[in-house]
């Protein structure tokens, strides 16, 4: 049992299974747990199949394939990180479960459908799962699947336990900072396992994932304080210059979005990948971490001026 896969997919997955639980809830009251139960029992069978056939596939996989999952975890880290950080810099509105409870409510005292209640629990669970499919098989492929299941599972067991003692959503359970903590894990497994992928040599092996985690949550916590800063008013610039500064956001703009992290991401990769190869395989980690960040703080650049002109 690899405890520490067991406890990030835990975490990870109990996020998911709150939100996809104020949705079941809602069914239930509105609709009837008739059609919440058969929804949601229909949805975590095909997520268990979806699990399974990823499992087996994974069971013979090439190193192509590790080097793919390494990346495909560190940019679904990256998107979780992301997000979070602007969350806490008051640029992204936090993630609130009453309110999705209740747009749900009305969402199914509109419909006429008989079948409503069992399509939106379904869709709920299934939608919300799938993030939960990709985190077991990517940290189960990569170290082990069983200890992966088993946090998933157990998230799923605690959650609905929760929920059935409290009938009402979760709103006290920390989500958002969850989200962070979640997203800071899977960044460093992800950089750790796609840095293995492309040759580069981590010194210390798997302890060097702690080093990670501490190194990437300082590094978003600076990024959180920065984007907090009270925003200086720039005098009038003269008119070139204004035309220039305003060419130059738009054809900033055309480049660097929400995608602008995945983007850098992959070409920092691919730039340590060229390096390890010719050069020190130890310095191209180092080198590959300064590039995932260099990765967010481009992509946190287009909140940070929308909130300068704000």
């Amino acid at each position: 049992m690899n405890f520490v896969v067991a406890g990030v997919t835990f975490v990870a997955a109990g996020v998911e299974w709150v939100e996809a639980l104020t949705i079941v809830l809602a069914v239930g009251l509105v609709r009837g747990w008739r059609s919440a139960f058969t929804g949601t029992a229909v949805a975590l069978v095909a997520l268990a199949a979806m699990i399974a056939v990823f499992g087996l596939a994974l069971g013979a996989y090439l190193p192509l394939v590790r080097t793919l999952i390494g990346v495909f975890l560190l940019l679904f880290g990256l998107k979780w990180l992301h997000k979070a950080i602007l969350r806490s810099a008051g640029l992204k509105a936090l993630h609130d479960e009453a309110k999705a409870f209740e747009e749900t409510e009305e969402e199914l005292r509109a419909a006429k459908s008989h079948w409503a209640g069992v399509l939106t629990s379904f869709n709920g669970v299934f939608l919300e799962g799938l993030e939960v499919v990709f985190i077991v098989v990517a940290l189960g492929g990569l170290r082990s699947l069983s200890s992966a299941i088993v946090g998933a599972a157990a998230s799923v067991v605690v959650v609905v336990a929760v929920g059935v003692i409290a009938r009402r959503p979760l709103t006290r359970v920390p989500e958002n900072a969850l989200k962070y903590t979640v997203g800071i894990m899977l960044t460093s497994f992800g950089t750790f396992f796609a840095g293995e992928g492309i040759g580069v040599k981590w010194p210390g092996d798997d302890l060097i994932i702690l080093a990670l985690v501490a190194g990437y949550g300082i590094a978003s916590l600076l990024f959180v304080l920065y984007l907090k800063l009270p925003v200086r008013t720039p005098g009038q610039a003269p008119l070139p210059v204004r035309l220039l500064r305003d060419a130059w956001t738009e054809l900033f703009g055309l480049f660097v979005d929400d995608s602008a992290l995945a983007i850098f991401t992959v070409a920092a990769l691919l730039a340590v990948a060229l390096f390890a190869q010719r050069f020190n395989t130890q310095l191209a980690g180092l080198l590959l971490v300064a590039g995932v960040l260099l990765a967010i703080v481009i992509s946190l650049s287009g909140p940070a001026r929308a909130r300068a002109r704000k």
